[in-house]
C-alpha cells in the first residue's frame, strides 16, 4: 500500500496504480565494449552495490541523461549477461504521458543507458590492447531512457501481470548466483 505523509497527515494509495508502467530489461552487458570504448564486468560494480545495498545510494530513472525523473529503479542485480533492472515509468507525470509514453508507443525510444561515474577517476581505468577500457569502479547514479544508447542491445521491455512473478525469481536467483555474490 503506498503511503505519503504531508505535514503530518499520512495519504494512503496516493498512486494510481493503472499509470505505473512496469519495465525491465539489461541497462548494459558485461565484457565488451560499448560505442563510448567502456567495457565492464560484474566487478565494476561491486563498490555501487555495496552502496546500494546499505541504502547509501539508489539510482533513479530519467530521460535522456537528465534531471527529468520519470519513475524509479525497484531493483538492479548483477547477472552472468550483465546489470539488470526492473523499474517503473509514471504516467501521472506529465512529460512521460505528453511526450515519452507516446515516443515508446511508437518505437521511438526503447533503451536503456547507466549513468554514474568512475570511482578513482583515470585511475580507476585499465586500457585495453583494443583501444577500449576497463573500468574497475563504476558508481551507478541512475538508468536514462534514451533513443541512441552506447550499449545498443540495452532494450527494455514490458512485464505484465503473468510476467511478475517469474521476473521476481530470476531476480532472486541472479541475486544467489555468483556474479551477484562476487561482492
Amino acid at each position: 500500500m503506498n503511503k505519503i505523509f504531508i505535514n503530518g497527515i499520512k495519504i494512503e494509495n496516493a498512486v494510481n496504480k493503472d499509470n505505473i508502467i512496469s519495465i525491465e530489461g539489461y541497462c548494459c552487458h558485461f565484457g565488451r565494449p560499448n560505442l563510448n570504448n567502456e567495457c565492464v564486468d560484474a566487478n565494476s560494480f561491486k563498490k555501487f552495490f555495496d552502496m546500494y545495498e546499505n541504502g547509501i545510494i539508489k539510482p533513479n530513472l530519467n530521460y535522456n541523461h537528465s534531471d527529468r525523473l520519470i519513475g524509479g529503479i525497484d531493483d538492479i542485480a548483477s547477472m552472468d549477461e550483465g546489470l539488470y533492472m526492473q523499474a517503473h515509468l509514471n504516467k501521472d507525470v506529465a512529460l512521460v504521458r505528453d511526450t515519452i509514453w507516446p515516443l515508446i508507443e511508437s518505437g521511438d525510444i526503447d533503451s536503456v543507458s547507466t549513468e554514474g561515474f568512475i570511482d578513482n577517476g583515470w585511475n580507476g581505468i585499465i586500457e585495453n590492447e583494443d583501444g577500449s577500457y576497463y573500468v574497475k569502479d563504476f558508481i551507478l547514479l541512475g538508468v536514462a531512457l534514451v533513443a541512441n544508447p552506447a550499449d545498443w542491445d540495452a532494450k527494455f521491455t514490458f512485464k505484465n501481470f503473468l510476467d511478475e512473478n517469474k521476473a521476481r525469481i530470476e531476480l532472486e536467483n541472479a541475486k544467489r548466483s555468483k556474479w551477484y555474490l562476487i561482492r
